[in-house]
């Protein structure tokens, strides 16, 4: 096996790594290096065989020719007698040069073929211990905090995260000129984070100091280790008397109409019926279908009534400046409501167009909105049948949920109808809890 070294593995977990890694291949090659010096020693041994054989032919051919050339008879005995050797290296030196090249060769295929085998059959060494993967380091990203709801003043803080685990808490805080500024209360300051994103609502504490207008008023959010994220200013906005909550405004006194004399009606005569046949019956008029009734709220400004709170094209009606609409729901973030108009139309409209009473309670909607595109299928299993997708940023509606909270059946803005899965969604503890458990 070979253990490559990860660039993302921390310094203790690969300082031996290059000698592993050396070791290794070494190990993995030296079977074929046995195999390639074997081959190699062979094509030498065979080389060096021949070219002997060459030379001894070439010198026995000379010495034909040159026993030709004698006038006479060879006197043998004249000829001087050789010594005999007297140490390795008058041997090594009396030697052909073939048997001075496999003398050399032979020990040095013998060596290496020692070292492929010891490569080869050697035991293991010390367990080698798995790359430990740097673990991703924790980021806080605060991404909106904005003053939604007057009496209770509450604040809605949206947090995304890098490297915690769903579960873990988040605790915001407020500063005041970016000291830190006793406000939001202990008890509903913490959130937990899930799918890499934190959403909750913080309310006012009951003895928190009062801010004052003309300072700036910003949010952190920290982890139990002391990661803090970036300050975001919070948002107070002038709608439905949150900013004259918050900074405790007095309201400007509103102008009471004189009223105009009623008119006294003048008698009228009565006309003497001409005859005294009994008059028609009027038709029964048909039952109204019966629409959500709830508080009224004033129009400030005209605007589209949506069939989903979210900018796209499921537009179901309109409203007018100076109309009156019921107010029935609200999203978790209060910047959406479902209204009932004036014509009868129930869809939902930007809080940026009506004002909305202070202190008014509205329950909170099952409408979320889409982290992350997937799927929509006929069933809460996996594999199912695709009828639709979910796009992100987008709503939904939530119509349903299975037992265990992986899946949601849900409603999309195109009208399709089927099952999501949970983690594609960010659904609110309030919501989920709001959700009935399909049948």
């Amino acid at each position: 096996m070979v253990i490559i070294c990860n660039s993302v593995t921390n310094f203790t977990a690969t300082a031996h790594c290059p000698r592993r890694l050396m070791q290794n291949q070494a190990g993995g090659l030296a079977l074929p290096l046995v195999i390639a010096l074997i081959v190699v020693g062979i094509l030498i041994l065979v080389g060096v065989f021949f070219a002997v054989r060459r030379m001894r032919s070439n010198q026995a051919d000379a010495g034909d020719d040159a026993a030709t050339n004698l006038g006479g008879p060879v006197d043998y005995t004249s000829l001087p007698l050789e010594e005999e050797p007297k140490d390795w290296r008058e041997r090594f030196a009396r030697l052909s040069l073939a048997g001075r090249i496999l003398i050399i060769l032979v020990p040095i295929l013998i060596i290496l073929g020692l070292v492929a085998l010891l490569l080869f059959f050697r035991a293991p060494g010390e367990p080698e211990l798995p790359p430990t993967p740097t673990p991703i380091p924790i980021t806080l990203n605060l991404r909106d905090a904005t003053v939604i709801l007057p009496d209770p003043l509450t604040v809605n803080v949206v947090v995304r995260t890098t490297g915690m685990a769903n579960g873990d808490p988040v605790t915001a805080q407020m500063l005041e000129d970016g000291e830190p500024f006793a406000w939001f209360d202990p008890a509903s300051a913490t959130g937990q984070v899930r799918n890499n994103q934190a959403s909750f609502e913080v309310e006012r504490a009951a003895n928190a100091p009062q801010p004052v207008e003309g300072r700036t008023y910003t949010v952190v959010v920290s982890d139990e280790s002391g990661v803090t994220s970036n300050e975001y200013v919070l948002v107070v906005p002038e709608l439905s008397g949150i900013a004259n909550n918050f900074f405790e405004r007095t309201p400007a006194p509103t102008a009471t109409p004189t009223p105009s004399p009623t008119p006294q009606p003048s008698p009228t005569p009565t006309a003497t019926p001409e005859s005294e046949d009994e008059p028609e019956p009027e038709p029964t008029p048909e039952p109204e279908t019966d629409l959500p009734t709830g508080p009224e709220a004033i129009v400030t400004n005209g605007g589209n009534v949506r069939g989903l709170p979210f900018l796209a094209d499921n537009v179901v009606g309109g409203i007018n400046a100076g109309e009156q609409v019921q107010v029935l729901e609200r999203t978790p973030n209060a910047l959406w409501y479902l209204v009932r108009t004036v014509r009868d139309e129930v869809g939902w409209v930007s809080v940026s167009l009506i004002s909305v009473p202070p202190g008014l309670q509205v329950p909170v909607a099952n409408v979320v909105t889409v982290f992350i595109a997937g799927s929509v299928v006929d069933e809460p299993i996996p594999g199912a049948n695709q009828i639709g997708t979910v796009n992100l940023n987008e709503v939904v509606q939530l119509l349903s949920r299975t037992e265990a909270g992986d899946w949601y059946e849900v409603r999309t803005v195109r009208n399709d109808e089927g099952w999501v899965v949970s983690s594609l969604l960010g659904i609110p503890p309030e919501v989920a809890n709001a959700v009935p458990v399909a049948p």
